[in-house]
């Protein structure tokens, strides 16, 4: 039988090799993408996309607050997108990590592609055991790549390679919301088993308290996810202002808030 690993490496290969152009952008949806939503079905997810602008918005602004001048980590760097972004802002160096050879290769030819291959480097390693010294980052992003990986050993790993006064930023998708994850259940097929299963919950953040003292949490969409089925309409952009700004109210609230789609949370003071 294939191990868990092995499976995540096929199955991203797989989605990466057959995703098209990537396009740099401050976020990851762009009406460019339609294309590849209609002709490949491991894409369809990425409709709901369109409406992450809020949650995109935080997290590009905290890469040029944070980044300048740093060595970041591009932890499951998928395409490349985020260590273009942070390359473009100032970052010493941007190293990416994936499982995926496709996905490296990609990284590999977007970095060369915007002249930043001289910052941008990128490498095929496990997430849980990265061969990198202890204290060797500043600041480590990840997005949506936790509930692919061991929870235990990924945030011991990030831990253990991150600078004492470093940070790490993550964007995850959240596993309370009941319609959301019946959705998730229902569209198997475009996730490993794996990943379906473990979805970050709230105790997971227990696990994340074991190896970083401080934990920083922001809730994103909610409501913001009825706006998708404009996303190539005029209405869009004002309906997805309302949406965000009944979303900034409701996901203050202490129950409601773990009912969204994503989080992005901050980690910092590894022990």
């Amino acid at each position: 039988m294939k191990d868990r690993k092995q499976i995540e490496q096929e199955f991203h290969d797989k989605l990466r090799m057959v995703s098209g152009d990537v396009h740099v952008a401050d976020t990851r949806w762009s009406p460019e993408m339609e294309d590849t939503i209609k002709n490949n079905p491991m894409w369809a997810n990425m409709k709901y996309y369109s409406i992450e602008r809020q949650s995109r918005n935080m997290v590009v602004n905290w890469f040029k607050e944070n980044c300048t001048g740093k060595r970041v980590l591009d932890y499951c760097c998928g395409n490349g997108v985020d260590s273009i972004i942070i390359a473009q802002n100032g970052a010493s160096e941007v190293i990416g990590i994936d499982i995926s050879d496709v996905s490296i290769k990609n990284c590999r030819d977007l970095a060369k592609k915007n002249h930043l291959d001289n910052v941008a480097s990128f490498l095929v390693r496990d997430a849980e055991n990265t061969g990198f010294e202890d204290n060797s980052f500043d600041i480590i992003t990840e997005y949506g790549c936790l509930h692919h990986l061991d929870l235990e050993k990924a945030f011991a790993e990030l831990s253990r390679v991150l600078k004492p006064n470093g940070k790490v930023i993550c964007n995850e998708s959240l596993g309370h919301n009941p319609v959301i994850h019946l959705y998730r259940k229902m569209t198997s097929h475009l996730r490993t088993e794996w990943e379906l299963e473990h979805i970050i919950r709230k105790p997971h953040f227990k696990v994340a308290k074991k190896y970083f003292d401080v934990i920083e949490f922001h809730f994103y969409h909610l409501f913001t996810l009825l706006g998708f089925p404009l996303r190539n309409t005029a209405l869009f952009s004002g309906l997805l202002s309302g949406l965000e700004k009944i979303d900034n109210i409701l996901l203050k609230l202490p129950f409601i808030k773990w009912q969204a789609w994503q989080i992005v949370f901050v980690l910092s003071e590894p022990r």
